[in-house]
């Protein structure tokens, strides 16, 4: 069964490859910093997946499945012309992930934001070099991708099944798994790799589109920083597992906290890397491990609160570069498995 398995997964590998060479000449992309043209004209074509191994969940999961993909075209979102929009990638009708720009910090600036929703790759390309950025300050924006809604949002992407909102105390597990690469950045900016969730009050939660408040929780979970470290003080220390590049790993984790945030009055927990960092490579968790740790920091019950989204993108800031950012970074093979956990090693 094993090899039936390994000569489907190998076959279907290598059909794709051969789908990618034959339409390979009617787009050109492999460089962000160079100009980026949208397919303009192709067959359908579809891939049947009839195996699918997650080898980032320490080769412990497997996924049986059938999927029919047709490849789509790249869709370019550039600011502020079009700073956002959602992806179905398996053509089921229903958005897997938004993807955004993000400047929520920018006032004014020079130069160039792009994102690139990749549908064959299932992931974001991320390309910004800016200068003469308005305010200057340790956070300007989070490109980023989205499931579940934004407390802003008034639509959600469940696609991958996660039925949010969920009550935190009914919360069930699930994975969520991608590879990411953080290809250049300027050394002297402000950066981090991190994750972003909302937990919020019911009436938050039953009214899309308003924004939280005193009362409501966000939870970062970083993986990399450059110049930057989370809001607030450093309140403990925890272990919670991860998976990196394959390996179940039992990581210790800085926690950040800040009681009300100067820009919105909700209380901010961070899960910081203790002594380790991820700057490229793939990476599986399960958020709600996160959630149930972030729920024992926080100064109020969020038990009866309500978990929105789980968000993965960067935060950029230039408030140590002196106006000026460039980054490019890739995130491809996103997927998220309902009812999945990690076990620690």
């Amino acid at each position: 069964m094993m090899n039936l398995r390994r000569t489907v997964y190998l076959s279907t590998l290598v059909a794709m490859l051969l789908v990618v060479f034959v339409i390979g000449y009617l787009y050109t992309s492999s460089n962000l910093g160079t100009t980026i043209t949208t397919y303009t004209a192709f067959s359908t074509v579809t891939i049947t997946k009839t195996e699918i191994n997650i080898s980032t969940v320490a080769q412990t999961i497997t996924v049986t499945a059938v999927e029919t993909m047709t490849l789509k075209p790249r869709v370019i979102l550039e600011y502020p012309s079009n700073p956002r929009s959602s992806a179905d990638f398996n053509d089921d009708g229903a958005p897997e992930v938004f993807a955004e720009i993000n400047p929520w910090n920018v006032k004014s600036y020079k130069g160039v934001q792009r994102v690139v929703i990749d549908p064959l790759s299932r992931g974001i390309e991320v390309y910004i070099d800016v200068k003469d950025v308005n305010p200057l300050t340790w956070t300007n924006g989070y490109p980023e991708i989205v499931i579940g809604r934004k407390p802003w949002g008034k639509s959600y992407a469940n696609g991958y099944g996660v039925p949010f909102p969920m009550r935190v105390r009914d919360a069930k597990p699930f994975i969520v798994s991608f590879y990411i690469c953080l290809e250049r950045y300027s050394p002297d900016m402000n950066l981090n790799i991190a994750a972003d969730a909302w937990i919020v009050r019911e009436p938050i939660a039953k009214s899309p589109g308003t924004p939280p408040g005193s009362g409501d929780l966000e939870v970062m979970v970083w993986l990399f920083s450059n110049n930057l470290n989370p809001a607030g003080n450093k309140v403990g220390e925890t272990r919670i597992p991860i998976v990196l590049n394959g390996t179940v790993v039992d990581a210790e984790w800085e926690v950040w906290r800040m009681d009300s945030v100067t820009w919105g009055g909700w209380q901010y927990i961070a899960f910081k890397p203790k002594n380790w960092k991820h700057v490229c490579g793939y990476v599986t968790y399960n958020p709600i491990d996160f959630v149930r740790e972030a729920a024992k920091y926080a100064t109020f019950d969020v038990s009866d609160h309500y978990l929105l989204s789980w968000e993965i993108g960067t935060e950029w800031g230039t408030i140590s570069s002196g106006g000026g950012a460039s980054i490019l970074w890739r995130l491809r093979d996103f997927v998220v498995i309902p009812g999945a956990s990690i076990s620690r090693s």
